[in-house]
């Protein structure tokens, strides 16, 4: 007998009779009884847990979980404040495929699988960032510029926003200057044509960072699509040389410019059939090109749950690629000899496969669209081999490339919430099938047959809607803090529009363009626009959205575990999964969220915010829209507390700051001064504008902010100081009244990170070099 044998029948041998004793009558009587099976209970469950593992290994779903590691590689590459030494993830991770090519057939594979998996992530996140390194503005700078127009488009009050790339700087001359950058024109021009040089003096910013901690940061995203600065002319720009016309551009580059000129010409044709925002709104879906809506409209979408129709994602690409695909089936239906000569099939999924790569060039190409032509596109192979197309191992392929492709996709909602309702789609209506196909709920002896197909599309509808709502809640919260409260009505309403109109409409119309035949198509698209657009605002006047503030990542990752699990499960563990979830989201509603900060300061300095009990309390009667409503959202507070203005002088701030004890909290500014504020913690807050009060304002408060870019590093008297000059290496800050131990608790947006898109903060244009002297408040964090 070999140790193999001897070891499993001491698994089948109780534990006493392995002791050399036969269970019986214990002193402790039904006590020990009830150990023993509690025990015994817990060694089921435990081998029950095991052989479901597997049973899931058995089926193959390593390959499910392989995205997986690769996404939290490349969102911890992404995470860390200094980018990971190269050699150390490119060695282990070559060592890890060589092993698994030449021994991986142990019970250690899938666990290697996901390291190498894991590895994978974060090289691709090292090599996107190092491909196209993208060189981010350092600081505010007006200065006349000369490019080349690559882009263009208009908005919905006739300004113009050119993407320009740079070839000259002077009056001043930027040293770092970036690639490329954006710009809008407020003046009436004559629009500069795609691919013409242009030239003006511009006002140029660099991308902002978080709005507070944890928030979403927009030089991150700059970064990755290249644009190295925003800002906009000073008057109407003016036609200038540019190398694009010297005949010394690339082929790649020209075909860039044609395709954005196509893109163009195919926005401006709708606009002259489809005014206003139904015009908006038509260009949005075909060419991607959403400024032309209105905000009030943009907002309508967004609080009834159809924002989602404006992003050009798996939606429009199965609309249109299902269009034509059935459109061309029913041409072959016509000609009986034909279907039995050729494979009809086959040729409707390859044209429709040529309209989807169309539809993907001329929609601009982004993220999202990509990852819809990727999905779809494997789905369309599948039907051209005769293979099963909608599967959650096509679904893992589409992930696998794309992260590949663009890992800083990763950590963007899009990607998120893309995957998640596909996959939770997927796993309910292979569930559906599976479960409840025999029953055969919608027999044609049990419902007209008209009636039975509208109440199985509306069902198909309903829980479509239901499912991707739910998948896609927590990321939605996570990064925008709100849910849609009616959505589900929305889209029920809604969606039938967009799939029978809106979308076959605006294909016609592609189509017959070149022909000048768009008019009617248009005109129809237009009518499914507009009742989509009533939708929205009839559905916002409901309730709108509710806003639910900031989500812990820890909840985060609790949930979006217990989901994967969940979906990519085959066995009973997806109960675990959905055990996890049901927790997380008890303790998301139930536990109280972290103690929210008392101080909110922007990363210019400009906007400073009391967080009160009625709302923000701000050091300006106008805040910022983009910045405070993101403040709203993530404490959630809805209230706007305006300062107060008072005639006293610099010299009168002690008094000031008296005179407020035990007040509601709030700003009392001096005009072009200073503004001053007590805490209901009693901590003095004062805002100084004009320099000249730095020095009473650090001898009275607690903790002074200015915007200035001043060299001042401290306050003697031991008050806390934040200067412009601080906050450009910080980002925002969240400031926590002091501790028991008399400790001011504060967060930086940046902190410790120094990445390649937030290292244009520590650069310094006199000495051309880079400083990361962050002040003591920020080495304590």
């Amino acid at each position: 007998m070999d140790g193999t044998e001897t070891i499993e029948k001491q698994r089948r041998i109780p534990a006493g009779e392995r002791a050399g004793h036969t269970p019986g009558p214990s002193p402790e009587g039904g006590s020990r009884d009830s150990s023993e099976g509690l025990r015994n209970r817990g060694v089921a469950i435990f081998g029950n847990f095991v052989s479901a593992i597997r049973e899931e290994a058995g089926q193959g779903q390593g390959i499910l979980w392989l995205p997986v590691a690769m996404a939290l590689g490349a969102t911890f590459w992404f995470s860390t404040n200094e980018s990971p030494p190269l050699v150390f993830v490119a060695v282990p991770f070559v060592v890890l495929v060589g092993w698994l090519l030449a021994f991986g057939y142990g019970r250690a594979r899938f666990t290697l699988i996901m390291i190498a998996g894991f590895l994978a992530g974060m090289l691709a996140a090292d090599f996107e960032t190092s491909r196209n390194p993208t060189t981010l503005l350092d600081s505010e700078v007006t200065t006349r510029l000369r490019g080349a127009v690559v882009g263009r488009d208009i908005d919905h009050a006739g300004r113009w926003r050119y993407t320009v790339d740079i070839q000259k700087t002077w009056d001043p001359q930027i040293r770092r200057p970036p690639e490329r950058v954006r710009l809008v024109s407020r003046s009436r021009h004559e629009p500069v044509a795609i691919g013409v040089g242009i030239e003006g003096l511009a006002r140029l910013q660099p991308p902002s960072g978080p709005a507070l901690p944890g928030e979403y940061d927009f030089s991150f995203n700059a970064y990755f699509k290249g644009i190295g600065a925003y800002g906009f002319f000073y008057g109407a720009p003016i036609v200038a040389d540019s190398a694009l016309q010297d005949g010394t551009v690339s082929s790649s580059r020209r075909l860039s410019i044609w395709l954005a000129q196509l893109r163009e010409d195919i926005a401006a044709r709708i606009r002259a059939v489809l005014p206003g925002d139904t015009g908006g709104f038509a260009s949005a879906l075909t060419v991607a090109e959403r400024r032309a809506m209105s905000p009030e409209t943009v907002e309508a979408l967004r609080a009834s749950g159809l924002a989602h129709v404006l992003a050009i994602s798996g939606l429009h690409m199965a609309l249109v690629a299902g269009t034509f695909f059935f459109f061309m089936r029913a041409c072959f239906s016509f000609f009986p000899s034909l279907v039995q000569a050729v494979p009809a099939k086959k040729i409707a999924a390859a044209g429709a496969l040529l309209v989807a790569t169309f539809y993907l060039f001329i929609s601009g190409g982004s993220v999202s669209t990509q990852r819809a032509w990727i999905m779809l596109a494997i789905v369309l192979v599948a039907v051209l081999l005769d293979r099963r197309a909608l599967t959650m191992r096509n679904v893992a392929i589409a992930a696998i490339i794309i992260i590949l492709i663009s890992p800083s996709a990763v950590v963007g909602p899009g990607f998120q919430m893309s995957f998640a309702a596909t996959a939770a789609l997927i796993a309910t209506y292979g569930l559906w099938d599976r479960r409840w196909s025999e029953r055969r709920l919608f027999e044609s002896n049990s419902a007209p047959g008209l009636f039975r197909v509208v109440l199985v599309f509306f069902a198909g509808l309903a829980l479509t809607s239901l499912v991707a709502g739910l998948a896609t809640a927590p990321f939605a919260i996570y990064h925008f803090h709100r849910v849609a409260s009616f959505g589900l009505i929305a889209n029920l309403l809604a969606m039938p529009i967009v799939t029978f109109v809106v979308m076959p409409a605006g294909l016609i119309s592609l189509l017959v363009m070149p022909l000048g035949l768009e008019h009617w198509p248009l005109v129809a698209m237009g009518w499914g626009l507009d009742a989509v657009i009533a939708i929205a605002r009839y559905v916002e006047g409901l309730g709108g959205v509710i806003v639910v503030g900031r989500m812990n990542w820890l909840a985060l990752s609790a949930l979006v575990s217990g989901f994967l699990v969940f979906v990519l499960a085959k066995t009973r563990l997806r109960l675990i999964g959905l055990a996890v979830c049901a927790i997380a989201i008890a303790a998301f509603v139930v536990v109280e969220p972290d103690r929210k900060p008392d101080l909110l300061v922007s990363e210019d300095g400009r906007l400073v915010a009391l967080v009160t009990e009625n709302g923000l309390a701000t050091n300006r009667r106008r805040p910022s829209t983009f910045i405070f409503e993101q403040w709203q959202r993530s404490i959630v507070r809805d209230g706007h507390i305006a300062p107060t203005y008072s005639g006293v002088s610099a010299t009168d701030l002690p008094s000031l700051f008296e005179s407020m004890r035990g007040q509601k909290p709030s700003f009392v500014c001096v005009k072009d001064t200073y503004c001053g504020a007590v805490t209901a913690a009693g901590t003095r807050v004062a805002v100084v504008e004009d320099l000249a009060a730095i020095g009473a304002a650090c001898d009275s408060a607690d903790i002074v902010i200015t915007a200035k870019k001043i060299a001042m590093e401290r306050c003697y008297s031991g008050a806390m100081l934040v200067t412009g000059r601080m906050l450009r290496q910080s980002g925002s800050l969240e400031i926590g009244m002091p501790n028991k131990a008399g400790e001011l608790l504060v967060r930086s947006a940046i902190g410790h990170t120094n990445r390649p898109w937030t290292e244009q903060r520590f650069y310094d244009w006199r000495s051309r070099s880079f400083h990361h002297n962050p002040p003591k408040w920020m080495r304590d964090q």
